[in-house]
Formats: structure tokens, sequence, C-alpha cells
């Protein structure tokens, strides 16, 4: 993330407004990166119209594609005036994610730009499946966009958790850290650190009392309990700044789940950009990453362990 030498737009031929290629160009401005068009296509009804032969679906696919060459060449002048290295490339495939993922191999991108969607009607973010598989699969940065009014980023927000626990990369906290002071740099935003952790409630607390389980503490006292639990996570996540010179006031130690506390927290601090941590089993930091992103309404960059 330090380095972004190329950057990965998905196209979307069904909007008016890139947000991706504005946010790209707003990265590239700063960075010299080189954009990369890309966009996939394909049209079922070319395939499963019965009365087409190969040969006519081979040219109805060509021309179409031909279209699509075209109308991505429309926005060619507008990054090239800003002196920005441009390619754009089109693809015939079903799978939007799968293609997405096998161009950026073949380009060595840097990161991956994808506008994504925001329901007026429930005012949240709505992911779709390709959204989904890239979160899970795509090996660099990926960063999702919605249709914000303003297309720069004044407050950043990073996801980490400092536990040893959920089989993540050690360097993860690290990377996501440098991932958003490197987006707070660019855009000259403030950033924030987040930990979220859960602590046993008390109806479970007296349910192991009631059994008699060793709670490790001397008297077995709930609030005790409660506020060894929040000591050891604040000297994790101490342990885990101390590197690095965050104000107190920008610093989160939050006690409940994540999938309720972040959202909750980026409403509250006004974040336009949350940059978090997907794990290999498609979990972000060890909640599930649907139930995180679902209520969050900002733009996300999504770091692979």
């Amino acid at each position: 993330m330090k380095f972004i030498k190329s950057i990965l737009v998905v196209m979307d031929d069904n909007s008016d407004r890139q947000t991706a290629l504005i946010q790209a160009i707003n990265i590239a401005e700063k960075t010299s990166a080189t954009i990369e068009l890309f966009l996939v296509v394909y049209k079922n009804e070319f395939v499963s119209h019965w009365n087409f032969n190969q040969e006519q679906l081979d040219a109805l696919q060509k021309e179409y594609i031909a279209s699509k060459l075209r109308w991505l060449e429309t926005y060619l002048p507008e990054v090239k005036a800003l002196d920005i290295v441009v390619h754009f490339d089109v693809v015939w495939h079903a799978d939007v994610s799968c293609a997405v993922l096998t161009k950026a191999a073949k380009v060595n991108a840097s990161m991956v730009v994808k506008s994504t969607q925001k329901s007026s009607m429930i005012n949240k973010m709505f992911f779709t499946p390709c959204d989904w598989q890239l979160l899970e699969h795509c090996p660099v940065p990926l960063l999702l966009t919605k249709n914000r009014d303003d297309d720069s980023y004044h407050k950043v927000m990073t996801a980490v958790d400092p536990e040893k626990t959920h089989n993540k990369v050690e360097k993860l906290d690290v990377n996501i850290l440098q991932a958003g002071l490197v987006m707070a740099e660019l855009f000259d935003a403030q950033v924030h650190v987040c930990h979220c952790y859960q602590p046993i409630g008390i109806e479970l607390w007296q349910g192991m009392s009631s059994v008699g389980m060793d709670h490790s503490l001397i008297n077995g006292d709930f609030h005790e309990y409660s506020d060894a639990i929040k000591a050891h996570h604040q000297a994790a996540f101490s342990e885990l700044l101390s590197n690095y010179t965050f104000d107190e006031q920008l610093t989160h130690l939050i006690a409940g789940s994540a999938e309720y506390e972040i959202p909750e927290l980026v409403k509250s601090q006004q974040v336009d950009l949350l940059v978090m941590g997907m794990a290999n089993n498609g979990k972000f930091i060890g909640n599930t990453v649907e139930k995180v992103l679902d209520n969050i309404d900002c733009d996300i960059l999504s770091l692979k362990c």
C-alpha cells in the first residue's frame, strides 16, 4: 500500500457517474500511478438465443465489445489531460469477480477500485455478489466507492484487532494502519484507529458462576472481570500503537460487538473511509464481514491477510 503504481478501475456501464474512476484519478494524481479502465461484459440473451449459430454469436460478441471499447474511449481525454497514463480493456466474461481478479494479476495492479451501490430506500450500502467475491479473494488493496457528493476523504478510520487470535497474519494490523496513514496523507485527512472487543455478558457470567467455572479472578466479581478484560485489550491496543503518534482522542477502544459498534462509530465520527482487514476465511477480524459492512455508509478499503 506504500507504493501505488497501477490502479485497476472496474467501470460500470450502467451508471452515469463513475465514482471508481473519480477516486482512482484522485489517487493517481497524488501518486503518479497509471490507470487501467476495465469493463466486464456479458449478454446472456446472446448466448441463450435459440436461432443464433456460433458464427453469428461470435460476430455479435465482437461488435458488442467494440461498442463498449468506444464507450471507454470517451473517458480517455479526461484522464490524459491530467498527465495520467491510462490504458483500457473490455473482456467478455460471465463472472465479473473472476475477470477482475485475472486482470489484476495480469497487469500487476497495486490497487483495485470498484464502485458499489447505496440503496436510497434503506439508506445503506448494497454490496453485490461480485463485491463479496472481491472482498474475499482480491490479493491487493480493494477500494469500494459509493456515489457521494464529496469525492474527497476528510476522516479515515482504521479498524484493527491486536489480539493474537483468529489465525490472522501478524502484520495485518500494521498493514491496515499504514494503509490508513497513506490514504490520510494523500487526501490530507484525519486518521482514527478503533479496536472493538466483546467481553462476556453478565448473564453468561452468572451462568458460568452457577456451574462453578473458574473465572481466573480472585473473587469472581463481574466488574473485576470487566476491568481486567478492558485492561488486557488496552495493553494490546497500546502496544500496537506504540510506534505511532496518534492523538488519544483519535483512538477508540470500545467494548461491544464489532458488527454494531463499528457502524455506530463510523456514523458518529462522520468517517468517509473505513480501512479494514479480510482474513482468508472471509471473516473480518473475527466477525462476519457481512454484518459489519451492511450497516456502514462510507467507502471501504479492504486489505487481505
